[in-house]
């Protein structure tokens, strides 16, 4: 390429570049002078052409199906939030009219499993009950569980977590063959004096992925550890 071939390349980029920074600052251009429009072509991806203002009307277009798009998908998870507020109100009715822990944990993981996509769910109680051995269940792991330093800082930040949970937490909550959990979320419980874990275990990966909101969780935690109230021997 030849010295003035290579000054007139850079000249016509020069321009292309002083009419791009022009049409910006002056967007009304093409409504002020729309002789030029009527003339002007863009090239379209099948080599066909259209004018500036169709290339206009379809990039809006496109734009306005992407807006309405996220608008359907916003409206359905607000729509799914509601049913599952209205779930977590119902399971929390029934809890409270429980008789006893047994009831109330069957109820609770059956409602779990059925109504809320549960694989596994488990209660672990890091207190002593406030009533006869008799009625004892597995749920109560007592005050003095050494692996209730494995969930300490989930009991103390009140904060449900979600994802892969560790593989001793995973062994304590599910037993030996707990390897089929492949995501949970972990609900922390709580008094006076006494902590928990609600750990809800799916086979799926990708159920609860880490850092999901939780936040009806959270406060089925709240409610779950009220009702437990009465039946766990406070400190």
């Amino acid at each position: 390429m030849s010295g003035q071939e290579t000054k007139n390349l850079q000249s016509n980029t020069v321009s292309a570049d002083m009419v791009s920074e022009f049409l910006k600052d002056n967007p009304d251009f093409f409504n002020n002078n729309p002789e030029i429009l009527a003339e002007l072509k863009i090239p379209h991806d099948h080599g066909d052409a259209v004018s500036l203002v169709e290339k206009q009307v379809s990039v809006l277009r496109e734009q306005n199906q992407q807006t309405r798009k996220r608008l359907h998908e916003l409206i359905e998870i607000a729509r799914q939030n509601e049913e599952l507020a209205r779930r977590m109100h119902q399971l929390a009715l029934i809890l409270m009219d429980a008789d006893e822990p047994k009831d109330i944990f069957n109820t609770l993981y059956d409602n779990l499993k059925k109504n809320f996509h549960a694989d596994r769910a488990v209660v672990r109680l890091f207190a002593n009950p406030s009533f006869v051995d008799s009625f004892a269940t597995d749920e109560f792991a007592g005050s003095e569980a050494m692996e209730q330093s494995l969930f300490k800082s989930i009991i103390d930040k009140r904060l449900p977590l979600s994802g892969r949970m560790k593989r001793q937490q995973q062994v304590f909550l599910f037993g030996d063959d707990g390897d089929e959990i492949a995501s949970s979320v972990m609900v922390p419980l709580h008094g006076q004096g006494w902590g928990g874990i609600l750990s809800i275990g799916s086979f799926d990966a990708e159920h609860f992925q880490a850092g999901m909101g939780v936040e009806l969780l959270a406060n089925l935690g709240e409610v779950l550890s009220f009702i437990l109230k009465p039946w766990v021997e406070q400190s």
